[in-house]
């Protein structure tokens, strides 16, 4: 049981790890060092704007997704206590890097004297 619940849980980061890689791309690639001053500048740019778009719609499902499974595991008939914990600590962890992204955003101002 605490093997599955570790395999699952390295899973998740290795999920999350590939999100965040490809959310980058072409950055941190091989084809970085073909890139010109121009592509990395636009490149660079259209990260900026749509991280924070896909992280806003990411995090609640993954979210809901890991309370989701965190209350099967519990309730199933092989109930596994330990797995139950690890998902809802995940499930916890994205609605916190979720409220914490939307916090941040609320601060901007549109004036631009401040």
């Amino acid at each position: 049981m605490l093997f599955k619940a570790v395999v699952a849980v390295l899973m998740i980061i290795a999920g999350l790890a590939a999100i965040i890689w490809v959310a980058n791309w072409p950055f941190s690639t091989l084809w970085e060092k073909d890139l010109t001053a121009e592509q990395r500048r636009i490149n660079a740019a259209h990260n900026r704007r749509h991280h924070r778009g896909v992280a806003r719609i990411l995090l609640p499902g993954l979210a809901v997704i890991f309370g989701f499974a965190s209350v099967s595991i519990l309730s199933g008939p092989k109930s596994d206590s330990f797995a139950a914990v690890v998902m809802g600590v995940c499930s916890a962890v994205c609605a916190g890097i979720f409220g914490a992204l939307i916090k941040k955003g609320g601060r901007r101002r549109s004036s631009p004297r401040r």
